[in-house]
């Protein structure tokens, strides 16, 4: 009887205090991954039929993608809540007083939440953790329930050219298949691209490029998706954490480097699949691969570092390479870069259907999760 009182229907309140985003930015301007996150997790659920509000930095209430926005301690901030999902800070678990359950969306490392100023916010409030891959879960020590819920993808990642809505699953499935040979019949030019942050390892990905896939194919070309090295690039300004790493970065322009602004995401999800390979450095704290997952989802083969939660965004060896070391970073790159079956093979895999993480499907593994506590 529980679990059909789930199933029906919840009234779900997000509170995030980051930056002001709504359901909709993503497709006017770039967005990062955390806050991409709930808004499209927030639109998967009330598409299920629940009741969402999100509590951030919105500066008005209004309707977006299904879900209604409230700006932090406006007079319309819900005052109950059957599921209050607090994104990162602990503190926000008590925002909300009259609450069914409590979740906290962890978004990074899990060690803070150890800290021992946590934990007479747990024996009072008893909440639950939201983890975002495996690798992420075995880092927390502690007693708390908790739940990986592997987040989805955006659906403009995965659209189609033609109007499918009257098709079976299984027509569905052969005709994105026939679409995406279609698309790549003609394999994109030795185009690479990059889109990790400055400082998780750029400067060693710009290295490699530099001695040891240039050199051996000097028509590549390596994209930079930066919005603070565009910047730079304009203006000669950066933070001063990363001015080695612009240095380098613009050093490597003879090297057919070039910096370019993120893009919303019709943007870059024809940037993926545009392109020939995505190279990701990686980092121990990248648990989701935010655009892992979706140059993945468009079809991009990818070439990373077993760092974080790469190995369950890659199919390694199917999708892409995960790699231990530069030389075999170098050498997958270029095979990738040259070989058009290659390629092709990396591509069909990467962009299958049956490989795709949905916002449904993370629904479903939350309202499953809570249909337990």
């Amino acid at each position: 009887m529980v679990q059909q009182e789930y199933k029906a229907r919840m009234r779900f309140v997000f509170i995030d205090e980051s930056v002001p985003y709504d359901g909709y930015t993503s497709m006017r301007r770039p967005l990062g991954g955390p806050e991409k996150a709930v808004a499209s997790l927030a639109a998967a659920l009330s598409q299920a039929q629940h009741d969402v509000t999100v509590v951030n930095r919105t500066p008005y209430a209004h309707m977006a993608d299904g879900a209604y926005w409230v700006p932090l301690n406006d007079s319309a901030v819900p005052r109950t809540a059957d599921v209050l999902i607090a994104v990162r800070k602990p503190s926000l678990l008590g925002k909300i007083r009259n609450v069914g359950n409590r979740i906290l969306w962890v978004m990074g490392a899990p060690g803070y939440l150890s800290a021992s100023a946590n934990e007479e916010l747990w024996d009072s409030l008893e909440p639950s953790l939201m983890f975002m891959s495996s690798a992420q879960a075995q880092g927390y020590k502690g007693n708390l329930k908790l739940v990986t819920v592997r987040p989805g993808v955006r659906n403009a990642y995965y659209e189609t050219t033609i109007d499918t809505s009257d098709l079976s699953p299984e027509e569905l499935v052969y005709a994105e298949r026939a679409m995406k040979q279609a698309v790549r019949d003609e394999a994109p030019k030795p185009h690479a691209i990059v889109t990790t942050h400055p400082l998780q390892g750029l400067d060693w990905l710009v290295d490699i490029w530099g001695r040891l896939i240039h050199p051996r194919l000097p028509e590549a070309r390596l994209c930079i998706y930066s919005a603070v090295l565009s910047r730079g690039i304009r203006t000669d300004d950066v933070p001063e954490a990363i001015v080695p790493v612009f240095e380098k970065v613009k050093s490597a322009a003879e090297a057919n480097v070039v910096v370019v602004d993120p893009r919303n995401d019709e943007g870059m999800a024809d940037v993926y699949r545009t392109s020939r390979v995505h190279l990701y450095p990686g980092h121990p704290q990248d648990f989701a691969c935010w655009t892992l997952a979706e140059s993945q989802a468009a079809g991009l083969p990818a070439v990373a570092r077993r760092l974080g939660g790469v190995d369950e965004r890659i199919a390694n060896g199917e999708s892409g390479y995960v790699v231990p070391d530069a030389e075999a970073f170098a050498n997958v790159t270029l095979q990738i870069l040259k070989d058009n079956n290659v390629f092709k093979s990396l591509s069909d895999a990467a962009g299958a259907p049956e490989r795709r993480s949905t916002w449904p499907l993370a629904v479903n593994e939350l309202t499953a999760f809570i249909s337990q506590l």
